[in-house]
């Protein structure tokens, strides 16, 4: 299909979209066209598949339409003043900008809805958890670990708080002060493969490498089988430790 036909077909879906909408009392769109699907942009508040988009958010509403998936994701326009969507949506947003590679994007949305101080618990550890990590992949390392050690000194034995800051360290060039905490998250989770693979790279690091292959070799069959589910860090990873320490090596 060449790129006229899908730019035609994916405005001609938006427009009977659209006009759906319409037809259930919402307000017709501005549409616009991107590759790949498109833009409708609403000036009002709209609920769509039981999301409520509302006046919380300020500014306008853009909706985007993935035409390939059938499915959206709504993006908040006021990047200078972001506010806090519910926690559901935040969650929506932040995966769409990681996954389309611009976690700088995600970030003021956590900032902004942990600095509203409605989130229980379980959200809170989880958001602050994502933040001090996206604070660390932008190279901001002493804001990501007092994000994450703010947030284990609500939970102190939060595995994933733990191996978060393990990670912030590495990536800090102190893989020696990455131990504990990874051991630790290794530990309380009764060892899930992935946090032994991040042990096993810190051990390797510090060319420690007969403990790294201790924690490598048991968990290797199932990390090998969950790579196509990998994050890009953790698949960089595994191909660094596959490299170095390649199966049926030396103990």
């Amino acid at each position: 299909m060449t790129r006229y036909a899908i730019c035609t077909f994916c405005l001609c879906t938006a427009l009977l979209y659209s006009a759906a909408l319409f037809a259930q009392g919402i307000g017709r769109p501005k549409i616009t066209n991107i590759p790949g699907g498109f833009f409708a942009e609403w000036d009002s508040p709209v609920e769509l598949a039981a999301v409520q988009l509302d006046k919380k958010l300020g500014g306008t509403f853009e909706i985007m339409f993935d035409v390939p998936y059938a499915g959206f994701v709504a993006e908040v326009i006021d990047n200078k003043t972001p506010s806090a969507p519910n926690p559901e949506m935040v969650t929506a947003l932040t995966s769409y900008w990681i996954v389309r590679g611009k976690p700088e994007r995600a970030i003021p949305l956590y900032e902004a809805s942990l600095k509203q101080g409605e989130l229980d618990e379980e959200k809170t550890l989880l958001f602050q958890n994502n933040l001090a990590m996206l604070y660390s992949q932008a190279g901001q390392h002493e804001k990501a670990l007092e994000t994450v050690e703010n947030a284990l000194k609500a939970k102190k034995d939060h595995v994933p708080l733990l191996d978060t800051q393990g990670l912030i360290l590495l990536n800090s060039g102190n893989p020696e002060a990455a131990i504990k905490p990874l051991e630790k998250a290794v530990e309380l989770s009764c060892q899930v493969p992935i946090y032994c693979m991040h042990l096993a790279f810190a051990l390797n690091q510090l060319n420690r490498h007969s403990q790294a292959r201790r924690w490598l070799d048991p968990a290797r069959d199932q990390l090998i089988a969950a790579v196509p589910k990998m994050s890009k860090e953790n698949k960089e990873m595994f191909d660094t430790l596959q490299l170095a320490l390649p199966p049926g090596g030396a103990q």
